[in-house]
């Protein structure tokens, strides 16, 4: 992702990363939690570990649907980049290009490029598991992906965002941080626009089915940020979720109760992120148990070195 309109300053803390996908890990298992944060460190050099180098590779893999977000959003940020510059971008060859980069990145992914590349090779969980995906299921990835983005060109809201003056986008899939009790909270915004009242709308761009709770955690996440770097109240934020598999949105109120409860939930993750954690950067396996609940194993990269195949 490009690093446009990034121009909030970095703060100090104690090297404690949190975001909500970390802590989405935290919640559904322990162990894949050590795995992906503590078991495959190091496993980016080239004298790491064999055992370390296998989960840094299977910690790099998408699923096909994380996959088709991935190329949507990428396909978003290139159109957004080019009417900033006042350019066109016909929808047809955006969904030529999203197209190519998938027919790119399957074969790569099939070859198993990924295992010596891992950092810039795709992969995939279905080809790494060999799972039994018949092309009819590629195609409707592939099919998916067209969707979102005539779905995108045809929003009313594209509309309002290319009236606006460039100086009112905040935000495109920008990355910044905040801080809450020494630990550095990552977020990084699909889209931030002032709209004309001087309200700040918050757009998530999804390629997924709704879920509202997830969404607003997100989104309140973002007003959080909004609050501390931006400076706006939460009169001045609102939060949008564009499906763009359909083409419907969801709007989110973000109230200041919602900031609060979403602040000290953080700071429950971080503490127990903190407590799981020991104070050391090797912390022992046995700290963090296998989840009970089996049905999400088929969901997991981890699920080789888990021995739940």
């Amino acid at each position: 992702m490009s690093s446009q309109l990034n121009f909030w300053p970095g703060e100090e803390g104690d090297g404690l990363r949190w975001s909500v996908s970390r802590d989405r890990r935290l919640t559904d298992c322990l162990r894949k939690y050590y795995l992906f944060h503590y078991g495959s460190r190091g496993g980016h050099n080239a004298d790491a570990p064999p055992k370390v180098r296998e989960l840094y590779v299977l910690k790099t893999l998408q699923s096909r649907h994380m996959w088709v977000g991935t190329v949507v959003h990428n396909m978003i940020e290139l159109a957004l980049g080019a009417f900033k510059r006042g350019e066109e971008v016909p929808v047809d060859s955006l969904v030529e290009r999203g197209t190519r980069v998938m027919r790119a990145q399957y074969a790569e992914s099939l070859q198993g490029v990924y295992r010596e590349r891992p950092m810039r090779a795709l992969g995939l969980w279905e080809h790494e598991y060999r799972e039994d995906i018949s092309r009819e299921q590629w195609r409707e990835r592939r099919d998916h992906m067209e969707t979102c983005i005539r779905n995108f060109f045809k929003l009313p809201l594209l509309e309002e965002i290319r009236a606006a003056p460039t100086w009112r986008w905040l935000a495109v899939e920008s990355l910044g941080q905040f801080e809450v009790d020494g630990a550095k909270i990552v977020v990084r915004h699909d889209f931030a626009l002032r709209q004309e009242d001087d309200q700040v709308l918050m757009i998530d761009w999804k390629t997924g089915i709704p879920r509202p709770e997830s969404e607003m955690l997100q989104l309140s996440v973002y007003g959080i940020f909004a609050q501390r770097k931006w400076g706006l109240g939460h009169d001045h934020l609102r939060g949008r979720a564009v499906y763009l598999g359909t083409g419907e949105t969801g709007d989110f109120i973000v109230r200041q109760g919602d900031l609060e409860r979403t602040t000290e939930a953080i700071r429950h993750s971080v503490r127990r992120m903190r407590e799981l954690a020991a104070d050391t950067d090797t912390p022992e396996i046995v700290n963090f148990p296998k989840t009970a609940d089996k049905s999400q194993c088929s969901r997991c990269a981890f699920r080789r070195p888990c021995g739940r195949l």
